[in-house]
């Protein structure tokens, strides 16, 4: 096509540019590909352990836009040791450009855990009340103590909504 129209410039793209849209191509279907996987993971983790919780969302292109998962031995820690939770964001660094969630807490020999994993699509108060709602059931509607946050607004909106009993502190 390049030679039939005399060269890249009377064709209205570049090389570059169809290199970009292959590229865009294949990343769809990787992440097609690795929705499907992450979630037989998870299920193979849910039907082999008891108290293994995952949820997720899909979007309105019927695609995966928000999961988490907490796994039986994060859920032990965090019953014996919810007095400190911290809630901590990373900001779309991954591959997915999603946002990764991690709760961790902190045991009585001051060593931290994940307790739970989050991707989310974005920081909306409403998707936070869904992660904090999902966390609620996952466990057991047991409150933490006290939270730790970025002092993202979104997210200060949804704990004080969720969790008004506990005392929330912004990380400077």
């Amino acid at each position: 096509m390049v030679n039939k129209k005399g060269g890249y410039s009377k064709i209205g793209f570049t090389q570059k540019d169809m290199y970009n849209q292959i590229d865009v191509k294949r990343q769809d279907e990787a992440l097609e590909n690795d929705s499907h996987a992450a979630l037989m993971y998870l299920q193979s983790n849910a039907n082999s352990e008891i108290n293994f919780c995952c949820r997720f969302s899909i979007d309105d292109k019927d695609r995966l836009a928000n999961i988490f998962w907490r796994d039986s031995h994060s859920l032990f820690k965090y019953q014996c040791f919810r007095d400190v939770l911290v809630f901590d964001n990373t900001y779309k660094t991954n591959v997915y450009a999603r946002l990764v969630v991690l709760f961790v807490g902190v045991t009585n020999h001051h060593v931290t855990y994940v307790f739970r994993v989050d991707l989310l699509s974005d920081e909306t108060v409403q998707l936070y009340r869904w992660v904090l709602n999902t966390l609620m059931d996952s466990i057991g509607h047991k409150h933490p103590i006290s939270i730790l946050t970025d002092g993202d607004e979104a997210m200060q909106q949804a704990i004080d909504k969720i969790f008004p009993n506990s005392r929330h502190m912004i990380c400077g």
